[in-house]
């Protein structure tokens, strides 16, 4: 049959407006343009909201691999062109230590439950150790334990709470009375510390960095969450804490009590540089350091 080319002008003029009047239908059934493309729902980003992404990833046992997927590989973007980074800034993007726990520093407060109290054993005496205190310059995390390298390291993620503790740092495993130390003693035992966490009871045993060296407490095992100050006294580590003056709560073991330390409680007459004669730690860096401080001289003992 044949078509003028008024006939097909008229005929594509008719094909237009169906569809055009098939458009208007369909866009009665999708979202007002103003309505942005939700793909985690409401609250993903807020903290309070039970739908927040850092309680979705914690509930799938920290595995963010699938957030790599959209988000790529950097979490910078990926193929949604939406960068996680833009909030965690800092080196490693989410897989950061503090996005988990910690805050100004890698350890709690915060602990992954978001305890931020002394007394929840996920915080415990972090702060103290990492930073130091009245009697401490601190120590990094890996002298007392290993710290995984990263997020998916074996013993950090892929076991349930609680956390395995495996206390192999320098510090932690200090040995002390070797054969070829100046202050070696040959009445006395080598002191190799075995440390080791009891989830349990929350506390160490067994530490150089809490009595288990030459002439100390070697029994004492602190508790990780006590708040109360008394595991910080003198004679938890060396000497003993039922005597009467601090002099005598820090005097380490003497002969009498199966030592071999000199029964004398003037401490900065050897110790100077560390203590002075009222037995507060004038530098803090020279005590709990693995080494004995002695008339300026720092050695192995």
């Amino acid at each position: 049959m044949h078509r003028t080319k008024h006939d097909i002008l008229s005929l594509q003029v008719v094909l237009i407006g169906l569809i055009l009047a098939g458009c208007a239908e369909l866009k009665k059934d999708l979202p007002p343009p103003s309505s942005p493309l939700t793909v985690h729902g409401e609250g993903w980003e807020d903290p309070a909201s039970s739908n927040f992404h850092g309680k979705a990833i914690r509930n799938a046992k920290w595995d963010m691999s699938q957030c790599k997927t959209c988000h790529g590989r950097l979490y910078d973007g990926g193929v949604v062109n939406v960068s996680c980074r833009t909030c965690h800034a800092l080196p490693g993007g989410p897989e950061n230590c503090t996005t988990c726990h910690g805050g100004t520093n890698a350890a709690p407060p915060n602990d992954i439950a978001g305890n931020t109290s002394r007394s929840a054993p996920g915080v415990g005496a972090h702060q103290k150790h990492l930073v130091g205190g009245a009697i401490s310059a601190g120590s990094a995390c890996s002298e007392c334990h290993t710290v995984p390298p990263s997020l998916y390291s074996p013993g950090h993620v892929d076991s349930e709470l609680p956390a395995e503790v495996p206390m192999n740092g320098y510090i932690a495993t200090t040995v002390t009375n070797e054969t070829p130390t100046t202050d070696h003693d040959a009445g006395l035992p080598l002191f190799s510390p075995q440390p080791e966490f009891d989830a349990s009871s929350i506390s160490c045993a067994n530490t150089y960095c809490h009595g288990n060296f030459k002439n100390g407490n070697t029994a004492f095992s602190p508790v990780w969450n006590d708040s109360s100050g008394s595991q910080m006294a003198c004679g938890t580590c060396h000497g003993d804490v039922t005597k009467a003056t601090l002099a005598g709560r820090a005097l380490p073991k003497s002969v009498a009590e199966g030592g071999t330390h000199p029964d004398s409680t003037a401490c900065s007459n050897c110790h100077g540089d560390v203590v002075n004669s009222s037995l507060v730690i004038i530098d803090k860096a020279k005590h709990i350091n693995g080494k004995l401080n002695v008339s300026g001289e720092e050695r192995d003992f």
